[in-house]
C-alpha cells in the first residue's frame, strides 16, 4: 500500500486532538461517542422540560437557507433556530420559535459504520431559549446526506434532532 494511503488512514482513525497532535491536516469529520455530564442531563429535565428522546423540528443553520440543501463544513460550528411559523404547541411550549441551539456538524459514511448510508450529524451541545440563559443540553440530528466534497456535507438545512444522554 502507498505511504500517502497509509497516513491517510492513520490519520483518518485518530480522534481530533491526536490527528492535529500528529500533523493530520482537515478538520475532524466523525464526531467522537459521548454521555452527556451531569449538568446538561439536569438542564434538559428540570430546567427545560425536555424529555429523553424528545423530538424538535429546526433549521439546522441560521445563517443559511431554511428549504434548500446547503453545505456544512464537516467539523464547523453551526447555530440550530426554531423558526417562527413551525406551529406545534407541544414543541412551542419547551422550545419556542426563536430557541437557538449550539453545536457542530459531522459527516459519518458508509465507511465509518454506517449502515444506512451517509448522513451529517450536528451535534448540539448548548441551548439559548427566548429571553434566557444558556443551558448545556446533548441534542442529536442525523440526516440524509445529498453530496460530500472537499471536507463539507451537502444537506436540508432542516431536521428532527433527539435529547439524547449519549451518542451513539
Amino acid at each position: 500500500m502507498p505511504k500517502k494511503a497509509i497516513a491517510a488512514i492513520e490519520c483518518a482513525s485518530l480522534s481530533l486532538v491526536a490527528a492535529l497532535a500528529a500533523g493530520c491536516p482537515g478538520a475532524q469529520i466523525r464526531p467522537e461517542s459521548f454521555t452527556c455530564p451531569d449538568g446538561a442531563t439536569e438542564a434538559m429535565e428540570k430546567q427545560l422540560h425536555w424529555a429523553w428522546n424528545g423530538t424538535f423540528l429546526l433549521q439546522l443553520d441560521d445563517r443559511q437557507n431554511r428549504y434548500t440543501n446547503v453545505w456544512f463544513t464537516a467539523g464547523s460550528e453551526v447555530v440550530g433556530v426554531i423558526p417562527e411559523g413551525w406551529n406545534d404547541p407541544e414543541q412551542d411550549a419547551v422550545a419556542p420559535p426563536g430557541t437557538r441551539f449550539y453545536g457542530k456538524a459531522y459527516y459519518l459514511s458508509d465507511k465509518m459504520g454506517r449502515a444506512d448510508g451517509p448522513a451529517l450529524v450536528v451535534r448540539y451541545d448548548r441551548v439559548r431559549l427566548p429571553g434566557q440563559a444558556d443551558y448545556p443540553i446533548c441534542f442529536v440530528v442525523e440526516g440524509a446526506v445529498a453530496e460530500f466534497k472537499d471536507g463539507k456535507v451537502k444537506a436540508p438545512n432542516r431536521g428532527v434532532g433527539h435529547v439524547v444522554h449519549r451518542w451513539p
